[in-house]
C-alpha cells in the first residue's frame, strides 16, 4: 500500500513539474538554453533507454545511425521531447506489431527533421488538431494511463 502511495505521489509530482515547466516557458520566465548539440547522439541515447520497454512489448525499435547532426537547443528539453514521442509510440503500438522507428534527416536551409513512426492505433484527423493541447487525450488512449501533457510539452 505504501509503495502504491509513493508511486502515485511521484506521478503527481511529475505532472506538477511538467505543468510548471510549460507555464514558465509560455510566460517567458524560463528561457531554454540554446547550445549546439548532436541530435543523433541524443536520439541514440533515448532509443537505448526505451529498448527494454519495446522489447517487453515485442516491438522492434529502430533508430537512425547517421553521422553527427548538430542543432541548437536545450539538451534537457530536447531529451524530454524525444522521450515523450518515443514513449507514446511504444505505448500505443500493439504487442508484436512491426516497428517504431526514429529518423533524423538534414533538411534544406540548415533545418533538421526528426520523425518518429509507429504502427500503433493512429490518431484520427479530428484528434490531430488537439493532440498538443494540455490534458487532451484521444478516445483510444483513455484506456491507457497518462495525463495528456506529453505532447503539449513536446
Amino acid at each position: 500500500m505504501a509503495a502504491g502511495a509513493i508511486e502515485e505521489c511521484d506521478r503527481l509530482l511529475d505532472m506538477i513539474n511538467t505543468m510548471l515547466l510549460i507555464a514558465k516557458t509560455e510566460a517567458g520566465v524560463d528561457r531554454p538554453a540554446s547550445v549546439p548539440l548532436n541530435l543523433n547522439r541524443i536520439v541514440r541515447e533515448a532509443c537505448e533507454l526505451f529498448r527494454p520497454m519495446s522489447e517487453d512489448k515485442r516491438v522492434s525499435l529502430s533508430c537512425s545511425e547517421n553521422e553527427p547532426l548538430y542543432v541548437r537547443g536545450d539538451t534537457r528539453l530536447i531529451q524530454r521531447m524525444i522521450a515523450n514521442l518515443l514513449y507514446n509510440a511504444v505505448k500505443y503500438t500493439p504487442p508484436a506489431q512491426k516497428t517504431v522507428s526514429v529518423i533524423v534527416l538534414p533538411e534544406a536551409a540548415g533545418q533538421v527533421a526528426l520523425m518518429v513512426r509507429d504502427s500503433g492505433i493512429g490518431i484520427s484527423p479530428t484528434d490531430q488538431r488537439q493532440i498538443f493541447d494540455r490534458f487532451y487525450r484521444c478516445d483510444q488512449s483513455r484506456s491507457q494511463p497518462g495525463t495528456g501533457l506529453g505532447l503539449s510539452l513536446a
